[in-house]
């Protein structure tokens, strides 16, 4: 299983200026968040709440299906 990383919103900040990297695990379609570091370099993911980790996820699982959409949209023309 690979890792993969992906940069998005800093879920802790209240302005939606700061940016995050995260790490994670894609896996039978589901993804698993590993780590995820703020500006910092500190891993800010056990202190994040269900709210922000689901918020992480959704990002990430945009950012992975919007190519596969855009595609399968053109396709279709």
């Amino acid at each position: 299983m690979t890792m993969l990383t992906h940069i998005c919103i800093d879920p802790t900040d209240q302005y939606g200026e700061a940016e995050v990297v995260v790490v994670f695990k894609k896996s039978d379609g589901a993804i698993r968040l590993i780590t995820v570091t703020d500006t910092g370099h500190h891993d800010i993911l056990p202190d994040l709440e269900e709210v922000q980790r689901q918020d992480l996820l959704h990002e990430i699982a945009e950012a992975f299906r919007g190519p596969a959409r855009l595609r399968a949209q053109e396709s279709a023309c």
